[in-house]
């Protein structure tokens, strides 16, 4: 007999055929159990053969029940129901097997408007349990999902690809779906008002300065705030904006985001730096930097501050240094006046400049008779200039 077929109904290959292992093969089948124990208990004195037989039949009758009962899959949102926009909400997948698994399982994530899917996790926390009498090996997987904006939002059937063995010689693979799941959140009252803020069991808000508020034209302050949160992603925290100052020249800096993961706890940092430049005398006041904390443990809102900056600009402003476009000019001016002058004194050295000149005169002679041609008069001033007067007859 096929050693594939007697591993997959309990019986190990090289054994005689038994009555527990037999009828542990047939329970196996989807709706095939009560079937099964009505066969075999009619069917005790019977051949091995004949029982063999109807239990092929019972198979081909439903051929995918041996195969659907080696892989069971499931899934399931943590919370269901109540979380707001931003708070991370855990889709746990599992995967069981009555066997063990031959190569690692792949979870395919959709794309869903309005929802952030991640797999932060490399690994699945792996167990085994007992059901109905024997050993499975479980795999659960945990995703992450945000949702960033209110509402009901469906999560499309995950496709999941696992290898299980079949025998000691056989692999069973596919590609099963979960059912689909629908993601529920809700923006409470508190939050009605609020712009931003970050959801998150804890959240700190740190600012560090680097230069002396009470300073001088010239000289730079610099400030970084630094927000750190658990169960979020750093994208998700929200950016301090600062007002523009009159006195003050800003220079804002990328923000840096970093993540981290361990054994299923995410934090997240972002850190927003900043660099003044004072350009004149006077008083300025910087807002403290601000960020709404939505407490998913209590379901409170609380706004965490940092100190404002009172910077004090005293003496006289430096006077500006020549920017890059206008060191260009000047050197630009300054190279074309240096090449002026060589080539008047290559011209004077070779003698060049006097012919010049010399041609020139001519030229202009040349210019003079010429204009004197076309503008001359073609009748002499006075008819026969040598002769006398004519006198009118009587």
């Amino acid at each position: 007999m096929n050693a594939s077929l007697l591993f997959s109904l309990g019986i190990p290959a090289g054994q005689t055929l038994h009555r527990q292992g037999i009828f542990h093969g047939v329970a196996r089948a989807r709706g095939g159990a009560a079937t099964a124990r009505r066969w075999w208990h009619g069917n005790t004195n019977g051949g091995v053969i004949h029982r063999l037989a109807a239990l092929l039949l019972l198979i081909l009758v439903n051929p995918a029940s041996a195969q659907g009962d080696l892989v069971e899959l499931g899934a399931r949102l943590d919370p269901a129901q109540g979380a707001v926009p931003g708070q991370r909400i855990k889709l746990e997948v599992t995967v069981a097997t009555p066997r063990w698994f031959t190569a690692g399982t792949r979870i395919k994530l959709p794309e869903v408007p309005g929802l952030i899917l991640l797999q932060n996790q490399d690994f699945a926390a792996n167990a085994t349990e007992r059901r109905g009498g024997e050993s499975w090996t479980v795999q659960r997987w945990s995703l992450d999902v945000f949702a960033t904006r209110p509402g009901s939002i469906t999560i499309p059937p995950l496709q999941v690809s696992v290898a299980v063995s079949r025998s000691p010689t056989e692999t069973y693979k596919a590609t099963l779906a979960t059912q689909p799941l629908i993601v529920s959140t809700e923006i409470p009252p508190a939050l009605r008002e609020v712009e931003s803020w970050v959801a998150s069991p804890s959240v700190s808000l740190r600012q560090t300065i680097d230069g002396a508020l009470d300073t001088n034209p010239g000289a730079a302050i610099s400030r970084r705030v630094t927000i750190k949160a658990t169960d979020v992603m750093a994208m998700l925290l929200p950016r301090i904006d600062t007002l523009s100052d009159t006195l003050l020249q800003s220079y804002p800096e990328p923000p840096v985001l970093r993540n981290s993961s361990n054994r299923g706890s995410l934090s997240a940092t972002r850190s927003d730096s900043i660099t003044w430049i004072a350009t004149a005398p006077g008083a300025s006041v910087i807002p403290g930097a601000r960020v709404h904390w939505w407490n998913t443990e209590t379901g409170e809102l609380t706004t965490l501050t940092t100190d404002p900056l009172s910077i004090l600009i005293s003496g006289e402003a430096p006077v500006a240094a020549p920017s890059q476009q206008d060191r260009i000019q000047r050197a630009v001016a300054f190279t074309l006046l240096l090449l002026s002058g060589l080539l008047l004194w290559r011209l004077l050295r070779w003698g060049l400049l006097r012919r010049l000149a010399v041609l020139w005169q001519r030229i202009g002679h040349h210019i003079g008779r010429l204009w004197v041609a076309l503008t001359g008069r073609v009748l002499p001033r006075q008819l026969n200039p040598g002769g006398s007067p004519g006198r009118s007859g009587r």
